[in-house]
């Protein structure tokens, strides 16, 4: 019996050790699919990212411990699977050799224990509105790399849809400088009461309206509190023009500090203003007959516009401080992709009206005109977002190399002169000169700080959205260049607005460099993407 015994033994304990060996695998094999699991995700969330096999990497070290259960660790396998049609999936595949307890005892002295994860990356319904900055600081280097990082998401948001229209998918761009570009909207937005006909658009002839717009009037005193948007303040507002009034062309005035030839205006309307009325004597106008006849106040013959934007500050016309008129939703990779790149211009003059630039990304996301989008906001497959960038402060520009004075001898002007008399106090903008007081102030600095409000107040309405919080837009802030890092208050306050402009503080990007700004851009196109575990 004891010889049975010991003989029946053996087999017994090999059964039970394989039967432990073998859970001792299964035991693995959960610890692998974790571990990748986690690294597939993070692989996918940085799909077209140069650093998606270092995150694969690093996710899957982080939860698969070195050296687990004396086990030896194969080379990760890393495989993005592109299949023209279907949506991109990523693969990644891990093996261990694990030493065995008890199958040793048949000469089995290792187990190979082996599995893969994968991702699927699908977009979710997305309308993005690029709002972007080509204010003049933006020329050269920056402007440029304002292109490629635009090309960059754009290209992760296509994905392998590049070649054919996106039918989930649609991006508008907004460049924004003193004014917004907006195009012919039409007399049903537009109000062209007191513009010659001679103005009217045509955007490829320097001398006329080539298709600005000014901010609507603010009817009332704007309170302190960020998330109140005032009744009345129709410059940031949503309403139609029956309710919030339309929109006046941008024509930057014929003057000393824009010295074109100019179309002839009406005997009673002011070209200073232009499309409001006035008296037959301008203040300030020697020769007011000259002045509206388009010539200057003095009488003087100015040469026609001379619009090439390398100039600078000194391109002159009706259109200084006005850039490329926007590009409303498109779904082609290819259009999108021209229009990016054949508005790689900067824009001088006028300022930075942050606030204009994103009161009319948030138009176009809003189903409502002036712009046609059919995706109503509570859609549940479909996301608005927009991406808002400056790489400076908002504030009015003065260009003082245009200063000027009566002399005492015959009223008559004179240049140059310093005493700042007679001086515009600003250049012109989207909400006219400075003097005019539609900010509520003619102090340069004060007006910096009513753009900001007005820019925060929309920030906060677009972010809380309407009834139920349906029409809530998901906002992403970029600051590029030195501002983003900057020790001033200036710069420190800029951080604060785009930082509380942001829906979330994960979406408030700091790019002090060109290559910074780029990861910010390609960092927001992945985080517009939906992922889910697909096996």
């Amino acid at each position: 019996m004891l010889v049975w015994v010991a003989v029946s033994l053996i087999p017994l304990v090999v059964s039970v050790g394989m039967a432990t060996d073998i859970a001792r695998g299964f035991v693995m094999r959960s610890q692998l699919n974790t571990a990748l699991d986690a690294a597939a995700l993070a692989g996918g969330r940085a799909f077209n990212l140069p650093s998606r096999d270092d995150d694969v990497r690093n996710y899957f070290a982080a939860n698969f411990p070195s050296g687990f259960m004396g086990a030896t660790l194969g080379e990760l396998e890393i495989e993005p699977l592109e299949i023209p049609g279907e949506p991109e999936r990523l693969r990644v595949s891990a093996s261990v050799e694990m030493p065995t307890l008890f199958m040793k005892l048949v000469g089995i002295e290792e187990m190979s224990v082996g599995t893969s994860a994968e991702v699927t990356r699908e977009n979710l319904g997305l309308q993005a509105v690029l709002v972007l900055d080509h204010t003049g600081s933006m020329k050269g280097s920056k402007i440029n790399a304002l292109e490629d990082a635009s090309i960059d998401l754009v290209d992760i948001l296509f994905g392998n849809k590049k070649n054919q229209p996106h039918d989930r998918l649609s991006i508008a761009i907004v460049p924004y400088s003193a004014a917004v570009n907006v195009g012919d909207l039409g007399s049903s937005f537009l109000d062209f009461s007191g513009i010659p006909p001679e103005f009217f658009y045509k955007p490829n002839d320097d001398r006329k309206w080539k298709g600005c717009v000014l901010a609507r009037e603010t009817l009332t005193s704007l309170s302190s509190n960020p998330n109140v948007l005032d009744v009345g303040a129709w410059d940031i507002s949503l309403a139609p023009p029956a309710v919030g009034g339309k929109w006046r062309p941008y024509m930057y005035p014929h003057w000393y500090d824009n010295k074109y030839r100019s179309f002839p205006f009406q005997d009673d309307v002011d070209p200073r203003d232009p499309g409001k009325n006035a008296g037959s004597n301008l203040d300030g106008v020697f020769d007011a007959k000259a002045y509206r006849q388009g010539k200057g106040p003095d009488g003087e013959v100015w040469s026609n516009p001379n619009t090439n934007p390398s100039l600078g500050n000194a391109y002159t016309g009706p259109n200084i401080g006005c850039p490329a008129e926007v590009m409303t939703f498109n779904n082609n990779y290819d259009q999108v992709i021209d229009y990016i790149k054949d508005n790689t211009i900067a824009w001088s003059r006028g300022g930075t009206i942050g606030s204009e630039g994103l009161m009319w990304g948030w138009r176009m996301l809003d189903p409502e005109p002036p712009f046609p989008n059919m995706v109503p906001y509570n859609d549940p497959a479909t996301v608005k977002a927009l991406v808002m960038m400056t790489d400076g402060v908002n504030e009015v520009f003065r260009w003082p190399h245009n200063q000027y004075a009566k002399t005492a001898s015959n009223g008559r002007r004179s240049e140059p002169e310093n005493d700042g008399s007679d001086m515009p106090e600003s250049d012109y903008t989207a909400y006219g000169r400075l003097d005019d007081g539609r900010l509520g102030t003619t102090n340069i600095n004060v007006a910096a700080e009513a753009i900001n409000l007005r820019m925060i107040k929309a920030c906060a309405a677009m972010k809380m959205g309407g009834v139920n919080g349906q029409d809530r837009v998901q906002i992403y802030t970029v600051i590029f260049g030195g501002f983003a890092t900057e020790n001033s208050p200036r710069a420190r306050n800029l951080r604060e607005l785009y930082q509380d402009c942001a829906s979330r503080p994960a979406n408030a990007f700091l790019a002090p460099s060109n290559e910074d700004l780029r990861s910010a851009f390609r960092t927001i196109g992945n985080d517009l993407a939906n992922l889910h575990l697909s096996r």
